[in-house]
């Protein structure tokens, strides 16, 4: 975090859990948890409409969902430390509050939170594409092509591709397997793997990047 705190208030109720304010008294951080949300949710959105200008709007739902997840997010307070500075409660902490994952991913939001009210959008907007950039390009990367193709299908057929295993060769523990999709109108591709999922990713992609679909 590079954020420097203006008002030191904003961050101390940001790190100050619900179990140790029933303890001790005083404010915590689950309006701070709100108002982070939806900062995080309003900033993830812009960065990935501008990263993303061909993809539709369910793969940059897709992409939203793998970012703001709990999973990701719990991720982020940890490279933050924010584990080691919340505040908690004697029975929070002693159940290993510090790293449970929802209460971290409300911690990142809530720190999010006390940025905005202390620096401003800005500030905030700021924080979160320095937080993301690295998983934002990952996105870019290593992007599933079925969801790009599904959501082709769906726009254009008004139902989703038909994956279907075509071959398979090898021993049990080297089996390859060959994959083809297609929609209503014909095959659109065909690829293999070392798994059914990696051949219909395959498969995927050689529909996606030999141009079939628009």
């Amino acid at each position: 975090m590079n954020h420097q705190f203006q008002n030191p208030a904003f961050i101390e109720e940001a790190l100050t859990h619900t179990s140790w304010a029933y303890e001790n008294g005083g404010q915590h951080n689950e309006r701070l948890e709100f108002l982070g949300d939806a900062v995080l949710q309003l900033t993830c959105t812009d960065l990935l409409y501008a990263r993303f200008q061909e993809a539709r709007e369910g793969v940059l739902h897709s992409y939203r969902v793998q970012l703001v997840s709990t999973v990701h997010l719990a991720k982020l307070a940890r490279a933050w430390g924010l584990g080691d500075k919340v505040k908690l409660g004697k029975g929070e902490d002693a159940t290993g509050g510090r790293q449970k994952e929802r209460l971290l991913a409300g911690l990142f939001e809530a720190v999010l939170g006390a940025i905005y009210l202390d620096g401003g959008f800005e500030a905030a907007q700021a924080e979160v594409r320095h937080a993301l950039e690295a998983d934002i390009e990952a996105l870019s990367v290593g992007a599933d092509p079925r969801v790009t193709l599904h959501e082709w299908c769906q726009r254009v057929h008004r139902c989703p591709p038909v994956y279907v295993v075509i071959d398979q060769d090898g021993l049990p523990h080297e089996r390859v397997f060959s994959v083809e999709v297609s929609h209503p109108d014909g095959v659109m591709g065909q690829g293999s793997g070392r798994s059914k999922k990696a051949a219909s990713i395959a498969a995927a992609r050689a529909a996606v990047d030999g141009g079939f679909i628009d």
